[in-house]
């Protein structure tokens, strides 16, 4: 990619990312200040338009590889890239939710995690396009990659409706004073929903990814640590979901749960390259540059915070979370409950 070219692509995610937090900055307003229509609606219409400038600035990564390359390379080839296009998904799938669920008043929630990844990637590290090694000239990996990140956007939505559910039942429900639909129920399915669709998608992107790992390297599986912390993270929501199912586990460690899957996903898609970086683990999968030890310490605090939460005493009394109230609860009784001129505020 030319200086030039380079310079303009930087600068579109320059605007991109100051968008991205003024459209954060009016979902604040809006949920906590002015509940009127116009400045859901502002706050929604700014989002669409960083996401359009993001999609602009993915699409020109995507052309410079082609035209390098003779061929489709997904633009997430390093670490800049990969957590670019991590956000890009995210806000995609708050905007649909935002669609399905009619309310704009969980736009805060949307953008926490994007928000945090932006900003991590204006932290230093390398954003020029990359040569790309012969391994990662497969399509194999755009559907691998496609799927693993689809996932991890729906579990950075199921964390962010767990963050949401522990400063609601530590606050005594102060939360849903702000709007009924914070209710702890209502945080507590939904984040389970997440959790339901990602799951499907992270099998199916580990299997991609072992069919990728053939046919570039002669094996499915090596026991890499990228490999082995992708398997962690599978067997933490395969637990979650079993949890759920068979033990009707739900409310406060459900959602410290999780978020320690999560946290498992952030060790996954950044930390091995962390960890190859400060430990020299050799890494096949350790193509991607950034961070340090610090950035490492606050991966282990994400896993340890709540894993001490989980042992100490839970609050008291977790309202509407009754067993054999859970499974009747429906998105549609919420809709319903929702006075129809605050619809999609």
């Amino acid at each position: 990619m030319s200086d030039v070219t380079a310079a303009q692509g930087l600068q579109l995610y320059d605007y991109v990312m100051i968008v991205y937090f003024g459209a954060f900055v009016l979902y604040a307003f809006h949920m906590f200040w002015i509940r009127h229509k116009a400045m859901g609606a502002s706050a929604s219409l700014l989002l669409w338009l960083a996401w359009a400038g993001h999609t602009v600035f993915l699409t020109q990564r995507a052309i410079f590889y082609y035209h390098q390359h003779q061929g489709f390379v997904l633009p997430a080839t390093n670490m800049f890239e990969a957590i670019s296009f991590f956000a890009w998904l995210i806000v995609l799938m708050y905007l649909v939710g935002e669609f399905v669920i009619k309310t704009r008043i969980f736009g805060v929630l949307g953008m926490i995690v994007p928000i945090a990844a932006m900003a991590y990637t204006a932290a230093g590290i390398s954003t020029d396009p990359r040569e790309i090694m012969p391994a990662l000239k497969s399509y194999w990996l755009v559907f691998h990659i496609v799927s693993v990140f689809l996932a991890y956007a729906a579990f950075a939505i199921a964390f962010s409706l767990a963050i949401m559910y522990l400063l609601n039942s530590r606050r005594d429900q102060a939360l849903k004073l702000i709007d009924p639909r914070f209710s702890l129920k209502f945080l507590d399915e939904w984040s389970y929903r997440m959790v339901l669709l990602g799951f499907p998608l992270l099998t199916l992107g580990i299997f991609l990814g072992a069919v990728w790992a053939d046919s570039a390297w002669g094996r499915y599986w090596g026991w890499d640590p990228k490999e082995t912390w992708a398997l962690i993270t599978w067997l933490i929501y395969l637990a979650f979901i079993h949890l759920r199912v068979h033990w009707r586990w739900v409310g406060y460690r459900s959602a410290l749960f999780n978020i320690i899957g999560f946290a498992s996903v952030l060790i996954t898609f950044i930390g091995v390259n962390l960890l190859d970086k400060v430990f020299k683990l050799n890494s096949i999968h350790a193509y991607a540059e950034g961070g340090g030890t610090f950035m490492l310490v606050l991966l282990g605090l994400a896993v340890l915070i709540p894993t001490v939460l989980y042992f100490l005493p839970a609050p008291k009394e977790e309202p509407g979370l009754e067993e054999d109230q859970l499974s009747e609860f429906t998105l549609a009784s919420d809709v319903a409950t929702e006075d129809p001129e605050e619809s999609q505020a």
